[in-house]
C-alpha cells in the first residue's frame, strides 16, 4: 500500500472507513476521484465530455502539455486512491451483497416453511370445522326428531280422535305455545274504571288481601273501552313465572270472604277457545246445582265434580243436611 499522500484531493477522504461499506464512504471516494478529474482536464485544457487519450499526456510542455512531474503526481494520487480506498470498498460491497443474498435466501426459505405452516394449520382448521359442523348437524337432527315426536305427542294429546296431519299438528302446537306464553298471566274482573288509574297499584292492593305479595308488572285494561258499558274491563297483569300464578288463583277465593272484594275475580289468562269452553263448563255447573241441588258440585281440573254434602252435628240424628 502507499504512504500517505497530502493534497487537496485526498482531504475529501478524511474519515473514510475502509472497513465498512456505506454511502457516506462512497460519496467521498467519488469526490476525490472527481476532484483530480477535474484538474486535469483544466490543466491540459480538454473539454469533460473528452475522453482522455495518450496524446493529451505525451504533449510537450512547451506546446501547453504539462509537466512529467504533474503527471507522475496524478498518476500517484488516483493509485492511492483506488488501492487504499475504492477497491477495498468494492470488496465491503461484495461481502455486504453476499451476506444479503444469502439473507435473502433463508428469508425465502422462512416464507415457505411459513406458507407451508399456514397450509397445514388451515387444513386442521376446516378438519375442525368440518368435524364441528357434523356435531352440529348430529345434534339438530337429534333435536329435530325429539321435538318432532314432542310436537306429535303434543297433537295426539290435545287432537285425541283426529287424524295426525300437518294443520292439526300445527294447530295443535299453536295452542300449546299460546298457553306457555299466557302461563304467567292472570285476568282481574271487577276492578272499577277511573280516569287517570294507577292499576298496578290496585291489583297488588288485591293481592295483599289475599297475603300475597308477588312482583307484578304490564298491567293493562283488556278489550276496547266502551261508553255506557255496564261493566268495567278486565285487567290483565303478569308475575314472575307460572308457580306465581298458580299460588295466586290457590288464594284467590278468600276474596269472597273479604268485605269490599266480593265481586272481584282472578281468573287464569284463557285462549278464545278456553274461555268458550270454560263458559260451557260454568252453564254445566249451574245446570248440575239445579238438577242435584243436594249435592256439591265444583269445576276441578277442566270438569265438574260432585260429592255428597256433609251433615252438620245438630242435624246427624234425623239425617238432615
Amino acid at each position: 500500500m502507499m504512504s500517505y499522500i497530502q493534497n487537496d484531493h485526498v482531504d475529501y477522504l478524511n474519515d473514510v472507513s475502509r472497513e465498512e461499506f456505506n454511502v457516506l464512504s462512497v460519496s467521498k471516494v467519488m469526490s476525490a476521484t472527481d476532484s483530480v478529474f477535474r484538474e486535469m482536464y483544466q490543466e491540459m485544457n480538454v473539454d469533460r465530455t473528452v475522453i482522455l487519450r495518450q496524446t493529451h499526456f505525451n504533449k510537450r510542455e512547451a506546446s501547453g502539455g504539462v509537466s512529467k512531474e504533474k503527471l507522475a503526481e496524478w498518476l500517484e494520487t488516483i493509485c492511492y486512491i483506488m488501492d487504499s480506498f475504492t477497491v477495498p470498498l468494492l470488496k465491503k460491497a461484495a461481502e455486504t451483497i453476499d451476506n444479503q443474498t444469502g439473507r435473502i435466501d433463508e428469508l425465502q426459505r422462512e416464507k415457505i416453511d411459513d406458507q407451508q405452516s399456514i397450509i397445514k394449520l388451515h387444513e386442521e382448521i376446516s378438519k375442525k370445522r368440518s368435524d364441528e359442523l357434523k356435531d352440529v348437524k348430529s345434534t339438530v337432527q337429534s333435536t329435530v326428531q325429539s321435538e318432532m315426536q314432542s310436537y306429535s305427542a303434543i297433537a295426539k294429546k290435545n287432537c285425541p280422535t283426529t287424524p295426525l296431519t300437518r294443520k292439526t299438528i300445527e294447530a295443535a302446537v299453536k295452542r300449546v305455545c299460546d298457553q306457555e306464553d299466557r302461563s304467567k298471566n292472570l285476568i282481574v274482573y271487577g276492578i272499577e274504571e277511573t280516569d287517570g288509574e294507577m292499576l298496578q297499584d290496585r291489583v297488588e292492593k288485591i293481592l295483599v288481601e289475599i297475603d300475597e305479595k308477588p312482583v307484578v308488572r304490564d298491567c293493562v285494561r283488556v278489550g276496547v273501552k266502551r261508553s255506557g258499558a255496564t261493566h268495567p274491563r278486565p285487567v290483565k297483569f303478569s308475575l314472575s313465572n307460572a308457580d306465581h300464578v298458580t299460588q295466586v288463583l290457590r288464594s284467590a277465593r278468600r276474596l269472597h270472604t273479604k268485605e269490599g272484594f266480593k265481586s272481584i275475580y282472578i281468573c287464569p289468562d284463557r285462549t278464545v277457545q278456553e274461555r268458550k269452553s270454560y263458559k260451557t263448563l260454568l252453564e254445566k255447573l249451574k245446570e248440575k246445582r239445579r238438577s242435584e241441588p243436594s249435592r256439591t258440585h265444583y269445576i276441578k281440573n277442566n270438569r265438574i265434580v260432585s260429592s255428597d254434602m256433609k251433615c252438620s252435628s245438630s242435624g246427624g240424628e234425623n239425617g238432615k243436611c
